[in-house]
């Protein structure tokens, strides 16, 4: 089924409605990683979540169903570790083509705890490896996050300690399954207490520097730290930016180009025993400037999963922070971009008044619908469900690409994607890159997202490999699902399975007979035909209870792509043949 090529009129609504998924929805847990990631590699957002409290838990597992339902992993051995689990990063260490896992463990009573690396066999089941070289030390680890650190396409391996003065470490992938500890880098030899780490090119010279937030003290000037990379496995510490200068508990950061000007902003998430506000600076071509005046910076709280994504797909970052141990603080925020950088606090959708205690979450468009979704890992009192919310919004167009390195590591660790197009009656570029690990503990979908807002054509699209291969796509579709190849200079539409509709016959005489699925709960179904060139010729309500069949003997012969809608949002799409 193809996904995209219709134009959709543009009016605009975003809103958050939660779905109550079986297992994921009525498991209390105390639920620390939350990741968007497809572990068997069908297109589809699958759900990850670990669990940590003082005891040790399971972990979670939910594969997509492609229906709107998710099954439970029960038997896997990633689900059955029964450890301190905390953060967790998905990435292909092999190049093999699927995601492997690796799993990081908070120690107890003074004793670190082991960290899990767990190799997809290809379906999406794991192999627990014991014997592989980061999963020997005993750590109090909380965050982990995959990059090529020193250039041979090769996807390495980085984690961070909080506790006992233990080092961060760093892990050298050597091509052939296996990793060897490098220690005698600048990057390994702090003993502070670091929460959180992201790769990311904050000055715009092509590479992945590395910035660490830590749980500050002033006792030992504990500030969060930068490491510039100068080449391969060569890092320099840089101390006069404005963006470790504070003494802060800081939790978890998140990078991204809130202001579309293409460099990446820093938004820090910050916690203390009565609350502490979080940060958000502005990149000026690798300088930084603090936004005290912002919303965001407005209150005291316990802030730490964060995630920047296009929830109104308007064109802009909007930003999610996870709140929680703070007894007066019971609510995330989302902070809504007004297109300039600038943002306001929602406080009407059903995301934003969530109740409870979050600590990561993810943002993943779990229905292929081009909305993004909102993934919750709760932990209120060690013994919270946690949450999906789907995106109810409509109008807007959007885009999704997934990238497939060829000389690159195969899921494109590291790319920065550009993307220029006219929303608004403005040139717009905004600016993404892919990463393994997504603020605090969690990791966003590998589907690169764009909003487009009112565009009709998207311009260009830029990607800089992390091999050092530019590629640009020019005048392309909006709404749809595409997979850049890398060396292929041309965009290929997804194909994206649905457990679907039945549609018969195809091609077609004078109608079609459509029958929903068994699973359906829908209320309100609509039929739609698009011309090859994306212009709406037939629209109708359907029955979601019975066979519908639709004329269209007025029809001329030709093709022509079909959706059909759950309340504006798609749940079936494709083509048909009209004789």
């Amino acid at each position: 089924m193809l996904l995209g090529m219709v134009c959709i009129p543009v009016t605009f609504s975003q809103s958050f409605e939660e779905v109550f998924f079986p297992d994921i929805s009525d498991t209390p847990s105390a639920s620390r990683s939350a990741n968007f990631i497809d572990v068997n590699k069908d297109g589809w957002d699958d759900i990850f979540i670990t669990n940590g409290p003082f005891g040790g838990q399971n972990n979670m597992l939910y594969i997509n169903n492609r229906n709107g339902t998710f099954t439970t992993v029960t038997s896997d051995i990633i689900v059955n570790d029964n450890d301190r689990s905390d953060g967790a990063s998905f990435a292909d260490a092999d190049n093999d083509g699927d995601l492997d896992a690796f799993v990081v463990t908070y120690g107890a009573n003074g004793q670190g705890e082991k960290n899990y690396f767990y190799r997809n066999n290809g379906d999406g089941t794991f192999v627990y490896e014991p014997a592989i070289a980061m999963g020997l030390p005993l750590t109090y680890s909380e965050t982990a996050n995959w990059i090529d650190v020193n250039n041979d396409q090769d996807l390495d391996l980085y984690f961070t300690n909080s506790y006992q003065s233990l080092n961060n470490r760093y892990f050298e992938n050597l091509g052939d399954g296996s990793f060897q500890a490098i220690t005698n880098l600048s990057i390994t030899s702090e003993s502070l207490p670091s929460r959180s780490i992201d790769w990311v090119d904050y000055d715009g010279d092509g590479d992945n520097d590395l910035f660490i937030t830590n749980q500050g003290s002033s006792n030992n000037n504990e500030k969060n730290t930068l490491f510039r990379n100068d080449g391969p496995n060569n890092f320099t510490q840089i101390t006069n930016l404005a963006i470790v200068q504070d003494l802060k508990n800081s939790a978890g950061s998140s990078w991204e180009d809130i202001d579309n000007d293409g460099d990446f902003d820093l938004f820090v998430a910050n916690f203390n025993n009565n609350g502490q506000a979080n940060q958000l600076f502005i990149n000026n071509n690798g300088t930084f400037t603090e936004d005290v005046g912002s919303v965001i910076a407005s209150v005291a709280t316990n802030s730490f999963g964060s995630s920047f994504g296009d929830v109104d797909n308007d064109g802009d970052l909007d930003l999610l922070v996870c709140n929680a141990y703070l007894n007066s603080q019971n609510t995330n925020f989302l902070y809504i971009n007004n297109g300039s950088g600038g943002f306001s606090l929602d406080t009407t959708s059903d995301l934003a008044n969530h109740q409870g205690w979050s600590f990561g979450c993810a943002f993943g468009d779990y229905d292929n619908d081009g909305w993004l979704d909102v993934l919750l890992a709760n932990n209120l009192n060690d013994n919270q469900s946690n949450s999906v919310f789907r995106n109810t919004g409509t109008g807007n167009n959007w885009v999704k690409i997934r990238f497939v390195g060829t000389q690159s590591n195969y899921w494109a660790v590291g790319a920065k994607i550009r993307l220029r197009s006219t929303i608004n009656g403005n040139e717009t570029w905004q600016t993404r890159k892919i990463t393994a690990a997504s603020g605090y503990c969690s990791q966003n979908s590998y589907t690169v997202h764009f909003g487009l807002g009112n565009a009709t054509v998207i311009d260009e699209i830029e990607v800089s490999w992390p091999s050092g291969l530019v590629e640009t796509y020019s005048n392309t579709a909006v709404n749809g699902i595409y997979t850049a190849v890398e060396g292929d200079g041309v965009l290929g539409n997804e194909e994206i399975e649905f457990s679907k509709f039945t549609i018969i016959p195809n091609p077609v005489i004078d109608s079609i007979t459509i029958t929903t699925p068994a699973f359906s709960e829908f209320d309100a179904l609509t039929f739609e035909a698009y011309s090859i060139q994306g212009m709406l010729i037939e629209k109708r309500a359907m029955s979601s209870k019975e066979k519908n069949i639709i004329d269209l003997s007025s029809f001329a012969s030709g093709t022509y792509l079909y959706v059909i809608k759950n309340k504006n949002r798609i749940v079936d799409s494709g083509k048909f043949l009209k004789e």
